[in-house]
């Protein structure tokens, strides 16, 4: 029996793929069963492999790339999965392949540039991959860091203060919209403060952003410092960046917790930018925005008597705290890094799901193949953030090498 009408064969397909979503395996097998008895255009049957393709990579199943690979006309979503989807299988001439069908301007970014050197030296291409990876070793970023690493160079880390003269400060200072924004602070309405920045510097010129993030950090609004600096889309101030707050609490939880002090501070910088009033919209609280569920279980683990949620606005119980629970996750997952900071963002249950199976995967493939884009982000941050706040820290003992071991079942 045939049905040659299209309308059915779409109405088969939509009905695949809302299948696919509680029964991956048995959409794929009605499919290939079925799909030869209808008509079904070629529109239709790729929107198909392409819901397959993507829901496979994001159950880390090896047999993702074959179906992206059928695709004729990849958007960029399935440009970039297919290269992931190559690197889990660990398929260098599919990576390269991959990497060659991305757009000039996205194959030209410092994530893509990496694994192109990487596949290079993995096909045996090693005095391109060392070009590519020496170029790739000047740019500040989580790629740039591993790059160094692969070549033995130094880790370059651009600093250039923003310059803005007393008197700019003083005069963005008494502006009403300023003045009224500082007021609010003097009274503890943080709130109301921070609407009131806002509103104060939406139409600001870029190079007056300048003035107001300098102000800002004058005013130890250290958060808004540095979201004003990213809205002035300016990157290469480290000290307003990347403010070394907390130290001695930072310190007390790195040695009572035998963590690297830089490492702390990439969490710290990632989960709240440093400010310790952060709430979450699921409820996590402080500097390295704890659960207070989990806070409580920590308390009970370490015969601690709990007193209250706001304890956790407190910098030094909540580093404390974070502290203890990213040590623990570091020591049930085995001692990677890695996946201690994707199970501090995505939970260590889902963490554990992430793992390989059978045999040992280098962690930059592990961290690249993370299913979620917010915790596969969230990872290359946290790291990146550590080796930038070991310069702010002035040490040069911590590198990414030792940090990504690789990852094992």
């Amino acid at each position: 029996w045939q049905d040659k009408n299209a309308q059915t064969g779409r109405m088969l397909a939509h009905a695949i793929k809302r299948l696919a979503n509680n029964d991956l395996d048995k959409a794929m097998t009605v499919w290939d069963d079925k799909s030869s008895d209808f008509l079904i255009d070629s529109q239709t049957a790729q929107s198909v492999e392409r819901k397959f393709g993507l829901a496979l990579l994001g159950k880390k199943d090896n047999r993702a790339y074959g179906h992206l690979n059928k695709l004729l006309l990849p958007d960029e979503e399935v440009r970039t999965a297919k290269v992931r989807a190559a690197l889990l299988e660990q398929n260098w001439p599919h990576v390269n392949s991959a990497l060659s069908g991305l757009t000039k301007t996205e194959g030209q970014e410092p994530k893509w540039q990496y694994w192109l050197a990487r596949a290079l030296k993995e096909t045996g291409k090693k005095q391109q991959a060392n070009t590519v990876y020496a170029a790739l070793a000047k740019d500040r970023s989580y790629y740039g860091f591993l790059a160094a690493d692969t070549v033995n160079m130094p880790y370059q880390i651009i600093d250039q203060p923003v310059k803005v003269a007393d008197e700019e400060l003083k005069k963005l200072a008494e502006h009403d919209d300023f003045k009224s924004s500082y007021e609010f602070k003097l009274v503890s309405l943080d709130l109301e403060a921070r609407r009131q920045w806002q509103f104060a510097i939406k139409n600001l010129p870029k190079e007056k952003l300048l003035v107001a993030a300098k102000l800002a950090q004058q005013w130890q609004w250290d958060q808004l410092a540095i979201t004003t600096l990213v809205k002035a889309d300016y990157w290469d101030d480290m000290a307003l960046r990347f403010p070394v707050l907390y130290l001695a609490e930072v310190q007390d939880g790195a040695d009572k917790h035998g963590l690297d002090t830089a490492l702390i501070f990439g969490l710290m910088r990632q989960e709240s930018m440093l400010d310790k009033t952060a709430v979450s919209s699921a409820g996590a609280k402080g500097l390295l925005q704890l659960m207070p569920e989990t806070a409580r279980t920590i308390a009970r683990t370490l015969h601690e008597p709990w007193q209250s949620d706001s304890d956790l606005f407190r910098p030094e119980f909540n580093i404390n705290y974070g502290s203890y629970y990213f040590k623990d996750l570091l020591t049930r997952l085995g001692g990677h890094v890695a996946v201690a900071g994707a199970a501090y963002n995505a939970g260590p249950n889902r963490a554990k799901k992430w793992l390989p199976v059978t045999s040992p995967v280098s962690a930059d493939i592990w961290i690249e193949t993370i299913p979620f884009k917010e915790t596969r982000k969230y990872v290359s941050t946290v790291l990146s953030y550590a080796i930038i706040y070991q310069h702010r820290l002035k040490k040069d003992n911590l590198k990414l090498r030792n940090l990504l071991r690789d990852v094992t079942p």
